[in-house]
C-alpha cells in the first residue's frame, strides 16, 4: 500500500510492517477464491459483490474517496475490508493488468479466527493500519491548520505596517502590492509581492531593526510568532522562500552601499582634483 501525497517518513516503516503481517496472515489460506483479471480499468465495486474482499495478485487498485484519489494497493495487499464488514469506504478502481484473488467474508473470518497464531497476526495488522492512518492524518491535520494562519489585512498607501524599534509578534506575507523599507528614515530596500517580512525580529526577538510603509494598497497576510514556528515545521519550503527573500534584499542593500561608496569617492576625487 501506497498513498497519493505527502505523508511523513514514519509511515514508511509501518507500510512495511503491514505488508509482512499481511503475507504472514493470509500464506496458509487455501479457501475458496475467485481470481479475476482486468484488462481496463474498472470501476471494481459495479463488478464485485460487497461481501468479497481482495488480495492483489498483480497490478494496482486505487482508492478515492469523495473525488479525491489517496492511495494505491499493491501486489500481496488486502483491500476492501472496510466495505465487506459495513463500514464507510471509498471507490476502487481497478488499473489495467491488475489481477485479483477475491475472498468471501465468512471464508476469511472463518480462516482467521480458526487459529490462534492467526489471530494474532490479524490483531497485529490492524493495529499497525490504525497507526498508519492517525500518523497521516496527524500530518496532514498540522498542514492544514498552518495553512491559513491568521487572516487577511487591506493596508492603504503610505501606511506603515511595521515601525522600526516596536516588539516584534508577527510575520507578515504581501499577498498584493509592494513596500518600502525604511531604516531611520532611509529607503534601503522594498518587499514585493509574495514575500515574507518581519521575521528575523521574530526569530532574534530584538526589536525591529526597520520600518516597512506600503508603498501601494497592499494585502497582508498575518501570521503570529507561535503559528509561524509550526509553519516551519510543517512546510519547510516556507523557510527555503524566506532565505531566498532575505539573500535578495541582501544583495540589493550591498549594492546599494557600493554605489554610495562609489559615488562618495567620485565626489571626493572631484573636490581634489586641480582646478
Amino acid at each position: 500500500m501506497f498513498f497519493l501525497g505527502e505523508v511523513p517518513d514514519q509511515v514508511d516503516d509501518l507500510l512495511s510492517r503491514q505488508q509482512i503481517l499481511g503475507r504472514k496472515l493470509m500464506q496458509a489460506y487455501n479457501g475458496p477464491v475467485q481470481t479475476k483479471t482486468f484488462v481496463e480499468e474498472t470501476a471494481l465495486y459495479e463488478e464485485v459483490d460487497h461481501l468479497y474482499l481482495g488480495k492483489v495478485r498483480e497490478g494496482l487498485v486505487q482508492i478515492s474517496t469523495q473525488g479525491a484519489d489517496v492511495l494505491c494497493f499493491e501486489a500481496g495487499d488486502l483491500f476492501s475490508l472496510p466495505r465487506v464488514f459495513g463500514l464507510p469506504h471509498g471507490d476502487a478502481t481497478v488499473q489495467p493488468g491488475a489481477e485479483l484473488d477475491l475472498i468471501h467474508r465468512d471464508d476469511f473470518v472463518d480462516y482467521v479466527y480458526g487459529d490462534m497464531v492467526r489471530q494474532h497476526h490479524w490483531s497485529n495488522y490492524l493495529l499497525t493500519t490504525l497507526a498508519i492512518y492517525q500518523r497521516v492524518l496527524a500530518h496532514h491535520h498540522l498542514k492544514a491548520s498552518v495553512r491559513a494562519p491568521k487572516g487577511f489585512e487591506h493596508v492603504a498607501k503610505g501606511e506603515v505596517m511595521i515601525h522600526e524599534g516596536e516588539q516584534a509578534d508577527t510575520v507578515y506575507q504581501l499577498m498584493s502590492g509592494h513596500a518600502d523599507v525604511t531604516v531611520k528614515g532611509v529607503k534601503v530596500g522594498e518587499v514585493l509581492e509574495g514575500e515574507m517580512f518581519g521575521a528575523m525580529a521574530v526569530f532574534t526577538g530584538e526589536p525591529r531593526n526597520a520600518t516597512v510603509t506600503a508603498s501601494s494598497d497592499c494585502t497582508l497576510l498575518s501570521i503570529p510568532k507561535e503559528r509561524f514556528v509550526d509553519l516551519i515545521q510543517a512546510k519547510p519550503e516556507t523557510a527555503m522562500a524566506l532565505l531566498e527573500n532575505m539573500s535578495r534584499r541582501i544583495t540589493a542593500l550591498n549594492e546599494q552601499v557600493i554605489a554610495q561608496k562609489t559615488a562618495s569617492s567620485l565626489s571626493t576625487a572631484e573636490q581634489e582634483a586641480p582646478a
